[in-house]
């Protein structure tokens, strides 16, 4: 093994297949952690020291619904099926997720003893295996408080549920069909669901970037905050109402 076998791995999957930066990045990544494997097991003394990402590989693109798609996600819960215009059955969860910023398997792995006295204790998901994890990371498990928009979504959902899980999700590829049915049905770009999820974080950045990371699970870009920092008493409700308050605006046109 040498830095240009490596590296030639890098750039067929580049010229080939035109992957993105990030995508290449992870290949890296994956090369390097296995070398790293053959080495604990004394296969190789081999060390990678310079294999690059080629300059010209593009930045991903990330989508998300603009405020006149919110509109009418928020204002129509119908799409069509089987060739009848009829109730989407994961409208609310396309809502939820929205307003929540969950990704897909933490959505997917939501039961009804994690709502306690309006909120949210995230302890599991459920990945495209359909396997129950811990989440992505180790900031994944964590609780918000439900904004009341998204606490009647919630409540009219348990209403409806039938099994172990709130939204009753059967597999990740059957809840992006359907999501995708129901843009082409109501006329909306259509994004993917974990884009879902940076249509939160875009429709809320005007708020503290440290509740922001609070909401979505992500680490801290500070020590002082992950290791001294503490939760301020009523904290978590005034992020709520910042939350809230971003959503009313949005949705006004449909209220």
């Amino acid at each position: 093994l040498t830095d240009q076998k490596l590296q030639d791995v890098i750039n067929n999957a580049y010229a080939k297949n035109g992957l993105s930066k990030k995508s290449l990045m992870n290949l890296r990544a994956d090369l390097i952690a296995f070398v790293k494997y053959l080495r604990k097991g004394r296969w190789c003394t081999y060390h990678p020291d310079e294999v690059i990402i080629p300059k010209g590989a593009a930045v991903g693109v990330r989508r998300i619904l603009q405020p006149e798609h919110l509109v009418i996600l928020f204002s129509v819960d119908t799409t069509e099926y089987r060739g009848k215009i009829v109730r989407d059955k994961y409208i609310n969860a396309y809502r939820f997720q929205v307003l929540t910023g969950l990704r897909p398997g933490e959505l997917r792995g939501l039961m009804p003893g994690d709502i306690v006295g309006g909120r949210v204790n995230l302890r599991r998901s459920v990945n495209i295996f359909g396997e129950i994890t811990a989440g992505k990371n180790e900031n994944a498990i964590r609780g918000f408080t439900l904004t009341p928009t998204a606490k009647a979504v919630l409540q009219d959902q348990l209403q409806r549920m039938e099994g172990l899980y709130i939204f009753d999700i059967s597999s990740r590829e059957t809840y992006a069909h359907r999501w995708r049915r129901y843009c082409e049905t109501n006329g909306i770009p259509y994004v993917s669901p974990y884009e879902m999820r940076h249509t939160f974080v875009s429709a809320i950045q005007s708020l503290p970037e440290g509740w922001v990371k609070a909401l979505v699970g992500h680490n801290r870009s500070m020590d002082t905050f992950g290791v001294y920092g503490h939760e301020v008493s009523g904290q978590k409700d005034q992020i709520s109402a910042g939350v809230e308050a971003v959503f009313q605006d949005i949705l006004a046109v449909a209220y």
